[in-house]
């Protein structure tokens, strides 16, 4: 992720909770918002009730990769939060990935 930086701070989360754009998939929620860098931030989001630390840190590293796999094709400027949904426990990275591209498209983020 070389030019993504983290985004970690509480008040960015809530910021593109409330005001960014949605895209709901099977495996992961995607929020969007342009933001005013001109680097991409990405935060994730794995609750306790998909499992214990062990499993919500793969689902993390998964969602980590897929994201790293579609970097290169991104808009640049935009914060995302990637939160992972409990059906993602057992999925493969390739179905991961392919749901977070699917999000990626319907909000736009892709370049053409």
């Amino acid at each position: 992720m070389k030019n993504t930086q983290s985004l970690k701070l509480n008040k960015d989360f809530r910021r593109l909770y409330a005001r960014g754009k949605s895209c709901v998939g099977a495996y992961v929620v995607l929020y969007a918002r342009k933001n005013r860098l001109g680097a991409n931030r990405l935060g994730l989001t794995v609750s306790k009730s998909t499992g214990k630390a062990v499993k919500r840190n793969r689902l993390k590293r998964l969602m980590r990769e897929s994201y790293r796999l579609i970097e290169n094709r991104l808009e640049s400027g935009f914060d995302f939060i990637l939160v992972a949904r409990a059906r993602a426990l057992g999925k493969t990275q390739a179905q991961i990935q392919a749901d977070v591209e699917c999000a990626m498209r319907k909000l736009g983020v892709i370049k053409n």
